[in-house]
C-alpha cells in the first residue's frame, strides 16, 4: 500500500487501447455528480420506506429521535468523523491482497479536502463490483437491518441514532459507487477484467 499526496497523475496517452483495452465510458463530472446524488437519494428513500413499513407491521414504538437521549449529537458527530475512513477502508480491503500490495494507493488531496483509495492495476469484474459495493452493504444495508431488529428488541437511543446517521450519510455517499457499478455492469461482460492506470478506467474481454 502506498500513500499519495495530491491529485493522481492522469494518463496523457491511451496506451492501453492498443492492447485491446477499452475505455469505460462515463458521464461528465457535473452530470455524474447529479446522477450519483439522485441514485443515493433513491436508495435512501427505499431503505427508509422499508423500515417504516416494517415498523408499521409490528406495531412499533418508532425510531429514536434526538430528544430521546441527552447525548445524541456526540454520537452523530462521532459517526460523521469515522464514516469516510470506514467507507474507504472497506474499498481498500476489497482490493487484491486485501489492499496490502504496492498497487493499492491511499490518496490524500488536502487542497480539495479529498481522501480516498485507488488501485493501479487489474482485477476481475466480480472482484471490482464486490470492492465497490462493500461499503454500501456494510455501512448502509447492515445498519438498516440492525435498525429493524431494534424495533423488536429496543436497546439504547444512542445506538439507534448512530445507526440512523451512518445509514443516511453512507447511502447518500454511496450514490457514486452504485452509479459506477451500473456503468460497469452495462459495459463489461461477466468474464471481463477491469484495469486502472493513471486515473483512467479500462476493460478487456476474456
Amino acid at each position: 500500500m502506498r500513500l499519495h499526496i495530491g491529485e493522481l497523475p492522469r494518463a496523457k496517452e491511451m496506451s492501453l487501447e492498443a492492447q485491446d483495452w477499452r475505455v469505460i465510458r462515463s458521464p461528465s463530472d457535473g452530470l455524474g455528480f447529479g446522477l450519483a446524488a439522485l441514485v443515493g437519494l433513491a436508495l435512501l428513500s427505499g431503505l427508509c420506506v422499508g423500515l417504516g413499513l416494517f415498523s408499521s407491521m409490528i406495531g412499533d414504538r418508532g425510531m429514536a429521535t434526538a430528544g430521546d437521549s441527552a447525548t445524541p449529537w456526540g454520537v452523530a458527530l462521532a459517526v460523521l468523523v469515522v464514516y469516510i475512513p470506514l467507507h474507504e477502508l472497506l474499498h481498500l480491503l476489497g482490493q487484491p491482497e486485501w489492499g496490502r500490495s504496492s498497487r493499492s494507493v491511499v490518496v490524500v488531496w488536502p487542497t480539495k479536502l479529498h481522501f480516498g483509495v485507488y488501485y493501479e492495476g487489474c482485477m476481475s469484474r466480480r472482484r471490482w463490483l464486490g470492492m465497490r459495493l462493500a461499503p454500501l452493504i456494510v455501512l448502509s444495508v447492515l445498519p438498516a437491518g440492525l435498525l429493524a431488529l431494534l424495533q423488536v428488541q429496543p436497546l439504547s437511543a444512542e445506538l439507534e441514532i448512530g445507526l440512523q446517521v451512518l445509514m443516511v450519510v453512507n447511502t447518500l455517499g454511496s450514490g457514486g459507487d452504485i452509479l459506477a457499478a451500473l456503468l460497469v455492469l452495462a459495459q463489461v461482460p461477466a468474464s471481463g477484467q477491469l484495469c486502472f492506470r493513471e486515473g483512467r478506467a479500462y476493460w478487456q474481454p476474456a
